[in-house]
């Protein structure tokens, strides 16, 4: 089969303001390596990881090499490797799945601030993820060089480890939603109008659900769609992200 060059992590150094950025479940670092350049242009260092069993050549290593616990240790490792730098004063954000680890993680450590972009926390409505990963999985394999045969003979194993793995992204939702009110820095939350993965009211819902801890700044895009760091009408997304961090209680010096 032939090789494809896989994504990298990032860490695009500026000024002594950190931001952890988390991808998607399917995605990788790429998914936010352009609001990455954005944030580190405006003088933010920007680290992105790779969540476990991501970029990598076998897509099932999601599946297999994945997991809640694992995403969640990801984030804190990362956490730890921008402190070690030096930099003590860290925001955390993510979208889809790293919005969701994003808001554990707020939940849990010591952060100035945070939020998610279209993040399934609430899951309200049905979710196109489960169907968006087996066709990642088959077009991922295709152009490695997989039989087609071959992908469509694997399918019922895949289905049945992702349906496994839905659920206890399910079950770690819940434990995010049982403890949101251990959240006391801002929030930020960016909801895509044309959101084609998951049902757009779950930011809103998220929005309400948070109030009653802490400040939300709730952003809607009514033209976007779920990879909103992507979209090429990027750019009013991106400036309520840096407006969002540059209203922060970062210390100077």
């Amino acid at each position: 089969m032939s090789k494809i060059k896989l994504p990298q992590p990032f860490l695009f150094e500026a000024g002594p303001r950190a931001v952890l950025l988390l991808h998607a479940y399917t995605g990788s670092a790429n998914d936010v390596r352009m609001l990455g350049r954005h944030l580190q242009r405006e003088g933010y260092t920007v680290y992105a990881p790779n969540f476990s069993g991501h970029a990598s050549e076998r897509f099932e290593d999601i599946l297999d090499l994945g997991g809640t616990d694992k995403w969640l240790e990801d984030a804190k490792a990362a956490t730890q490797f921008l402190r070690n730098k030096g930099y003590d004063q860290i925001a955390v954000l993510g979208l889809s799945l790293g919005g969701i680890v994003a808001t554990r993680a707020l939940e849990r450590g010591d952060y100035i601030g945070g939020g998610s972009f279209n993040s399934p926390i609430m899951n309200i409505g049905e979710s196109r993820v489960p169907a968006a990963f087996v066709n990642y999985y088959r077009n991922f394999n295709k152009r490695l060089g997989m039989p087609a045969e071959e992908i469509e003979a694997a399918m019922p194993r895949i289905k049945e480890k992702m349906t496994q793995q839905m659920e206890t992204v399910t079950q770690f939702s819940k434990q995010v939603i049982d403890e949101l009110n251990k959240i006391k820095v801002p929030y930020y939350i960016a909801s895509s109008g044309k959101d084609e993965l998951i049902d757009s009211i779950n930011g809103a819902v998220l929005r309400d659900a948070l109030l009653p801890f802490t400040t939300v700044d709730y952003q809607a895009f009514p033209d976007m769609s779920h990879v909103i760091t992507v979209g090429a009408n990027r750019d009013s997304f991106e400036e309520s992200v840096t407006t969002f961090l540059e209203k922060l209680n970062w210390k100077e010096g």
